[in-house]
């Protein structure tokens, strides 16, 4: 989503005397209506549900990008560095495994052990001992062991269960003597999101900031 900004006519003289100024102000027009832009798609990222990640793979860029370069044509530039998920929640399409292989889809369990989300790094901003690339299924496996895949109907979907204690965690504690299978990821081959963004409609909305940051500049 591009957002530029023009001012066109007969100007010359204006320009002589107040290019500076006018160019200092269209920058500016176009830097609040591009930073308006990046906001709201993150406030809808965020909204969603769909983790830090994806909110902050949302960037802009300036242009001319050395500010001192002034023009009556600046522009600003809001884009993804998550092309593809972005696009997907907001077409709503369907997200098929790779290979043949498996989407897992963290349950409730999971979720309480902090399974549905990527490690992170800890306040004293140490690296967690877990890279970033290890799926969280792989944590699953360190905290609880080896998981047991379990078929679900005519083998379209599975569970990967723990079995027995977590070492060092309450969560698959059964009473005294008992053991306990807790699901923590239900297996897919593909799974159809819902439509979760609306990018045309901010890019809607800062277009119609764009036009009244501008008209602002050219009524002074």
């Amino acid at each position: 989503m591009k957002i530029v900004g023009r001012i066109s006519g007969d100007l010359k003289e204006l320009m002589n005397t107040r290019f500076d100024e006018i160019a200092d102000a269209a920058r500016a027009a176009v830097r609040s209506a591009s930073e308006g832009l990046q906001a709201e798609l993150r406030r809808q990222t965020v909204a969603a549900g769909l983790g830090s990640g994806l909110e902050k793979a949302w960037r802009l860029d300036l242009y001319p990008k050395i500010s001192r370069r002034r023009t009556l044509r600046p522009a600003g530039l809001v884009y993804s560095k998550a092309t593809r998920l972005h696009d997907a929640f907001d077409n709503g399409e369907t997200i098929t495994a790779r290979g043949g292989k498996w989407l897992a889809i963290p349950l409730p369990a999971a979720k309480a052990a902090g399974l549905d989300k990527s490690p992170m790094r800890d306040d004293s901003r140490r690296a967690s001992p877990m890279p970033a690339k290890w799926s969280n299924v792989v944590a699953a496996t360190s905290k609880f062991g080896a998981l047991r895949f379990v078929p679900i109907g005519n083998g379209a979907r599975a569970l990967l269960v723990a079995d027995g204690k977590a070492r060092g965690d309450t969560l698959a504690r059964g009473g005294a003597g008992r053991a306990t299978s807790i699901p923590l990821f239900l297996l897919v081959k593909r799974v159809r999101g819902r439509k979760l963004l609306d990018l045309a409609a901010a890019a809607k909305q800062a277009e119609a900031q764009l036009v009244a940051n501008l008209s602002n500049i050219l009524g002074r």
